[in-house]
């Protein structure tokens, strides 16, 4: 398969010894097969408490997310029909190259880390979240 940035002929490796992912040297950028994000989602190997620590920059990837609506649609390294580009999540703040049919996820440089960190700060915060609004409904009914 081929870049969908640059054409540079993709390479296979293994992403935290469990799911294999096709990778471009030159950009950066990964290729996820479908199915493959949910993967490593699940695998917790890598130790992102130094990201977690940090009060996340919204403002800095509001602009970067604005910018990148500007840029040209990608095509799908499988199939070479132009994907969609969306936020992960709906509240990630990280916008992701997806196939319209379903083959797989294209990640630009340093976007499967930073998802990472978003879903180790979303397993973090759902216990707080959940308990600030079970304490705000029991107020509610007092």
């Amino acid at each position: 398969m081929k870049c969908p940035i640059d054409g540079s002929e993709l390479e296979k490796r293994m992403h935290e010894n469990t799911v294999e992912v096709d990778a471009c040297n030159e950009c950066g950028g990964i290729w996820l097969d479908a199915n493959e994000l949910e993967k490593i989602q699940d695998v917790k190997i890598n130790d992102y408490k130094e990201e977690l620590a940090r009060i996340p920059d919204y403002v800095g990837k509001s602009i970067l997310m604005a910018k990148s609506k500007d840029q040209p649609l990608l095509n799908c390294p499988k199939c070479d029909r132009e994907m969609e580009r969306r936020e992960y999540g709906y509240c990630s703040q990280i916008y992701i190259d997806s196939c319209v049919n379903g083959h797989g996820i294209w990640l630009d440089k340093s976007e499967l880390k930073d998802l990472e960190v978003f879903y180790e700060r979303s397993r973090m915060e759902a216990p707080e979240i959940r308990r600030g609004f079970f304490s705000s409904l029991s107020d509610f009914f007092k």
